[in-house]
């Protein structure tokens, strides 16, 4: 999930307007920056089909630190602790359950690879919603603009949803296979990819809500 993530944050924003918004647009997208430095490390491991752009058969084969409900959240704690004593307490605990919600909306579209602690031989969820991509993708977007329009102010609505469309069509790709092939071919370009487009939405809704 991508954009979905971010409909969490906007709930966030809607009801604790006084914590600055990058904290809850970082927050969800935690665990997905966290990923690609893991990935280009070597630690975490992710096996890309290069003869399908279709994100049902990207394979997930390790990512016990950046994607397990337990871990990644002790992790996000340990951010949380900084956030707190630079801004406040409830922000760095915003930022903390932010981060540990990543973990239960990607459930609904993962495989069954997501890992519950983070240990050898871990209890692995995920719904598969990716497994039919036309419908993952429609749901994602409306799950997003719904969400959207129910706690933002009607301008700011619009701009975050012109927002997620943009990058939502972007994705597209990965939901229709309109190209024959993945044209990210390894590891590292998509692990690089997945920052650069976390990045850029968090910059983005933040320039929008602000």
């Amino acid at each position: 999930m991508f954009i979905g993530h971010f409909a969490i944050a906007y709930i966030v924003i809607h009801f604790f307007p006084g914590i600055p918004p990058l904290v809850p647009l970082a927050g969800v997208s935690f665990p997905d920056l966290l990923w690609p430095f893991l990935i280009l490390a070597g630690i975490e491991k992710v096996r890309i089909d290069p003869g399908s752009p279709l994100q049902k058969n990207i394979v997930f084969s390790s990512y016990p630190y950046s994607h397990s409900l337990l871990i990644t959240t002790v992790i996000a704690v340990l951010i949380g602790v900084g956030i707190g004593v630079w801004l406040s307490p409830v922000a760095g605990l915003i930022f903390i359950l932010c981060s540990a919600s990543h973990w239960f909306l990607d459930t609904i579209v993962h495989q069954r690879d997501l890992p519950v602690f983070g240990v050898s031989h871990d209890i692995k969820e995920g719904l598969g919603l990716w497994n039919y991509p036309k419908i993952a993708f429609l749901t994602e977007f409306v799950f997003y603009v719904v969400v959207t329009i129910a706690v933002m102010p009607l301008i700011t609505a619009i701009g975050l949803i012109l927002v997620g469309s943009v990058f939502h069509l972007i994705n597209a790709n990965s939901f229709f296979g309109f190209t024959k092939s993945n044209p990210f071919r390894t590891a590292g370009a998509y692990a690089l990819l997945t920052l650069v487009g976390f990045c850029a939405f968090i910059l983005a809704a933040n320039a929008v809500i602000s």
